[in-house]
């Protein structure tokens, strides 16, 4: 029967790996270039050694004598102090006791270099930057995929305002290759016409973590993009040449949100005041108009003129029953005219001298008989009388001189 192994705690197992560590190792000098340098509000100084192939966290109380020169990232520094352990976070750090400085580390100097001469092409010049639009339709975005950048940004984004859209290119924002995607994204943005803005960036990190975004290629393609890049690269005390390079630079992914698109509710907020406002200067206007109106209604001159407006009135009323008068005086006068000549015509009509007794007499082609020389003997004649009509022969004829 096999006997149990012994089971070790987390908190066990990292004590005697802190016991191995600090008793075997004795107070040492270490060489290498300050990185994520921060000095705390209590004095505290908190920063990574590193060189080309590794790095370690570093603490310097404010207890220990203070360095004679400042600490700043980038400079090579000789640290003395013991190897220790944080049981807590896990992992093992340097106790400097003291520091000499030891000069600039190689990638330090690479990224002063560089800086200095991309400057002076003038890459880095504020005359050339350009604004952001106030209401991008679309953003792209080149970071890694899996990292916590494209959550704060997606989060950033959604958050601030609905409608923008995102389209990301997935790329490497370290190690070998890095670079080459990240310009081939800012190419594939600018051709395909899809955004209004290009957002590069990732989370904070080391200046060897940060590199990719200190490459000449990577900063002359940001220098080169039709579309305006805002550079959201590491934490506030991280600053990359692609942040000097870039028209705006967000220092962390969660602000390069805050910065690119309004805020939704401040719009819809902006938009109530500004309705209240309109309709409060709109009620102004309303009442001062009013206020006119009914002065200038109430003014002597508006009086004068409501008083010959009256006198005019008067006027047409007098000239209209005038008229009224003239018109019926007239139109009377044409009905007496026309009774007399209607009764002058009725005398002379043909029906008056048959209601007399008389009657027409006509020849078989329709002609009036006026005389007797007009017929001979045996003349058909038709005769007309004021009721009816009648056939007659001629059989004789009495010629009158008269």
């Amino acid at each position: 029967m096999k006997v149990a192994e012994e089971i070790y705690s987390i908190s066990r197992l990292t004590r005697v790996i802190r016991n191995l560590i600090e008793g075997s190792i004795p107070n040492i000098w270490v060489e290498g270039e300050i990185s994520n340098y921060t000095l705390n509000r209590s004095g505290h100084r908190y920063f990574t050694l590193k060189d080309s192939g590794a790095q370690i966290s570093c603490t310097m109380w404010r207890t220990r004598r203070a360095p004679g020169f400042e600490f700043e990232n980038g400079l090579k520094i000789r640290a003395y102090g013991r190897v220790t352990v944080w049981e807590q976070g896990g992992r093992y750090q340097l106790d400097v006791q003291s520091v000499l400085p030891a000069g600039l580390g190689p990638l330090q100097a690479a990224y002063e270099a560089l800086k200095a001469k991309l400057n002076h092409e003038g890459l880095f010049d504020q005359e050339r930057k350009r604004p952001l639009p106030k209401f991008p339709n679309a953003i792209g975005i080149a970071t890694s995929s899996t990292g916590a950048a494209i959550r704060d940004l997606v989060w950033g984004f959604k958050t601030r305002f609905q409608p923008v859209e995102l389209y990301l290119i997935p790329v490497k924002v370290q190690g070998e290759g890095a670079a080459e995607e990240i310009v081939r994204a800012i190419e594939i943005f600018n051709q395909s016409k899809l955004v209004d803005v290009i957002v590069v960036g990732r989370g904070g990190g080391s200046l060897e973590d940060l590199w990719a975004f200190n490459e000449e290629v990577v900063i002359r393609a940001i220098a080169a993009s039709g579309l305006p890049v805002v550079s959201a690269v590491g934490h506030e005390v991280d600053v990359t040449l692609s942040d000097l390079a870039a028209d705006v630079r967000a220092p962390t992914p969660t602000a390069a949100a805050n910065l690119i698109v309004p805020d939704g509710e401040d719009i819809k907020q902006s938009l109530r005041d500004k309705s209240i406002r309109f309709s409060r200067t709109l009620d102004r206007m309303v009442s001062m108009w009013r206020e006119r109106v009914h002065g200038l209604a109430n003014s002597y001159g508006m009086k004068r003129v409501i008083g010959r407006v009256n006198d005019e009135r008067l006027r047409i009323d007098d000239i209209s029953e005038k008229l009224e008068t003239a018109l019926i005086r007239k139109v009377t006068e044409r009905k007496r005219s026309f009774e007399a000549i209607r009764n002058q015509l009725t005398a002379l009509s043909p029906n008056s001298v048959l209601d007399r007794g008389f009657c027409v007499a006509r020849q078989k082609e329709g002609t009036i008989v006026k005389s007797a020389i007009q017929i001979t003997i045996g003349d058909k004649l038709n005769l007309l009388f004021k009721r009816g009509s009648a056939l007659a022969a001629v059989e004789e004829i009495h010629k009158n001189e008269r």
